[in-house]
């Protein structure tokens, strides 16, 4: 342990929006970079309720120069789409009683962009390697990766990480092993016999050993962006209201465009896991992601389908404002009741 470190490890806890709103931070005179480095930034890293033991050090400033300094813009962009997926974060994380803070991982993966690929193969928010998200039953065929759909991903990632937890028991470790995995993180703790991130850092891959003190400096951001005059911008189109489906029948996505009014490229951002123009079959069901006033159009296009080929479309309504599953579905010829659901 490095003597002159700053280390916290607090219970487990939500983080609280205790500071100013965003607007009223970036009102405010920042200090030096410098001096902000040196005293502003760590006081605040040590108020920040988390259930790993931080170290404030090098690598820590360095995460933090590259996102509030070098980054700006990329920043304010990835802190933008939280509020597209930070709501599907956090319903599973609590459905799996898992720290809420978690959901920040995948602003350290993949910058919150769910076609996201690494130079290793690693894909998707939560960038899963395939023979990993072989064994969460993620399927990646030529029609679809799931690795790319934020809410099977989620989930997978999700009972991961619990898995991890349980097998190493202290949550600095099962990070670690989330990027490297368990194997190497078990063996450094029998070399060690410490069970502690930074006790065991030094023998751990390089990327990893940078993961923790980025993935604070990730949690920091996301928390205090608004006081280094950062300012997201959740309007675009991209973070307007959705609606999600749950279909359980194959469907042509060219025709889902035509019968919305969505435009191709919008449904392909917004459904980046589909690979064709085509949803295949699952008898577990597909996560469809549309516009919120695409909602009529695509309950008129399923009744016509079902009627035109006599089958039943299972479509499972979820939230429209709190992204959450919803237990009920409805079939083809119940759609125009679909909206009780939302």
């Amino acid at each position: 342990m490095k003597a002159l470190a700053l280390t916290l490890t607090l219970a487990l806890s939500p983080f609280l929006a205790a500071h100013a709103s965003p607007g009223q931070q970036a009102a405010r005179t920042e200090a030096p970079w410098q001096e902000q480095l040196s005293y502003d930034i760590p006081v605040r890293l040590l108020q920040m309720p988390v259930s790993f033991p931080i170290e404030y050090n090098a690598e820590v400033k360095r995460q933090l120069t590259d996102y509030l300094r070098r980054g700006r813009r990329e920043t304010e962009k990835m802190l933008a789409r939280t509020a597209l997926y930070f709501p599907i974060f956090e319903y599973y994380l609590k459905k799996y009683n898992l720290p809420n803070e978690l959901k920040y991982i995948p602003l350290l993966e993949s910058r919150l962009r769910p076609d996201a690929e690494s130079s290793a193969g690693a894909v998707g928010l939560w960038q899963f390697m395939p023979a990993t998200a072989g064994n969460y039953r993620l399927q990646i065929d030529e029609y679809v990766d799931e690795r790319m759909n934020p809410y099977q991903a989620t989930e997978a990632a999700v009972k991961m990480l619990s898995w991890l937890y349980e097998e190493l028991g202290d949550w600095s470790l099962a990070l670690a092993a989330y990027n490297c995995g368990p194997g190497r993180v078990r063996a450094a703790v029998r070399r060690t016999g410490c069970h502690n991130f930074w006790d065991i850092q030094h023998l751990l891959p390089r990327q990893t050993q940078r993961y923790l003190p980025a993935l604070a400096a990730t949690i920091y951001v996301a928390n205090f962006y608004g006081l280094h005059g950062l300012q997201p911008d959740p309007q675009k189109p991209l973070y307007q209201p959705f609606q999600v489906f749950k279909v359980q029948h194959s469907l042509d996505l060219g025709e889902i465009s035509r019968h919305c009014g969505v435009s191709r490229s919008s449904l392909h951002r917004l459904n980046p896991g589909f690979l064709q123009e085509y949803i295949p079959y699952s008898s577990r069901g597909r996560y469809l992601i549309l516009p919120e006033d695409a909602l009529a159009s695509f309950q008129r296009y399923v009744i016509k389908e079902s009627r035109r080929t006599k089958q039943n479309y299972a479509v499972a309504v979820l939230s429209s404002h709190s992204h959450l599953p919803s237990a009920s579905s409805a079939k083809a010829g119940d759609a125009a009741r679909a909206k009780a659901n939302i």
